[in-house]
């Protein structure tokens, strides 16, 4: 318990820090549009859970002991804790801690900025380790992107860009990036 005592503190820390570099920093910064995606292609049920959603984690072991496939669970609350904490081991024990931390996220950070968080610390890929040097690197202006450009910026946290150009890689985050869309569409 003490343990996890700790990593809040860490977190805590951590989150005022990015909070505090967004507050003192020009953009870029995510877009609302941005958040918009990240939400309907990661954690659908985002406004409706205190950080844990428990019907995604169940589908998620359901699916991992019974048809023996991997299947995420973890809300973006969760997602903020494991790339703040920079632990991503596969144990049962790092789960139950993302878990209780990402409520402890929830109740601490206001809801609508957790998104942004996320988005602004999270791995798009080869030297791209946050938003800023994905866009840099990308050389996008999030105040004038389109929709398009948008979600394959959010497709490549589920399929990080490689160091070398890759069609196979390019060619899943111009899905990925699609099927964001036409979920956010859905949403509208």
């Amino acid at each position: 318990m003490a343990n996890i005592l700790e990593e809040w503190r860490y977190l805590k820390i951590s989150i005022d820090q990015l909070e505090k570099r967004f507050q003192i920093t020009e953009p870029p910064l995510p877009t609302p549009r941005m958040c918009k995606l990240l939400i309907v292609g990661e954690d659908r049920r985002f406004g409706k859970h205190p950080g844990v959603d428990p019907i995604a984690l169940c589908r998620a072991v359901r699916t991992t002991y019974l048809r023996g496939t991997r299947e995420g669970g973890s809300t973006i609350a969760m997602q903020l804790v494991r790339v703040l904490t920079n632990r991503y081991e596969r144990t049962f024990s790092r789960k139950i801690r993302e878990i209780l931390l990402a409520v402890c996220v929830t109740r601490y950070v206001p809801k609508e900025r957790i998104p942004i968080l996320y988005l602004s610390s999270a791995y798009y890929g080869w030297r791209m380790n946050d938003f800023r040097e994905a866009c840099a690197r990308l050389k996008l202006n999030p105040m004038t992107t389109d929709e398009r450009e948008d979600a394959e910026l959010v497709a490549r946290l589920k399929y990080p860009q490689p160091k070398e150009f890759n069609s196979k890689r390019m060619k899943e985050i111009n899905q990925r990036g699609q099927h964001l869309i036409q979920l956010l569409n859905k949403e509208n």
